[in-house]
């Protein structure tokens, strides 16, 4: 993965967003968005891992938030991920 140095800026001159997760209640990151979504993509980071990024008013759990929700047809194959319909707290 690749880390966000302080001068690493987007093209525009604009750092981009860092995204931490709570292992545990270890914070992790920053990481760039393409390196959560690696995260979640390889089960990492699941659907229950809380989240936060720069701009975001509070932590959030992965499951909520679009930008990491992988796509139906990804989440099929991801085992963290539950099918839709599925209640794991039934």
């Amino acid at each position: 993965m690749s880390g966000l140095g302080a001068d690493a800026t987007d093209g525009d001159g604009v750092l981009p967003a860092r995204w931490f997760h709570l292992a545990g209640t270890e914070r992790q990151g920053p990481v760039a968005l393409a390196d959560m979504r690696e995260l979640v993509l390889e089960g990492s980071v699941g659907p229950g891992t809380w989240v936060w990024a720069d701009g975001m008013p509070d932590w959030m759990h992965v499951g909520d938030v679009p930008a990491l929700v992988p796509p139906p047809a990804l989440r099929a194959t991801l085992p963290a991920w539950p099918e839709p319909g599925d209640d794991p707290d039934a």
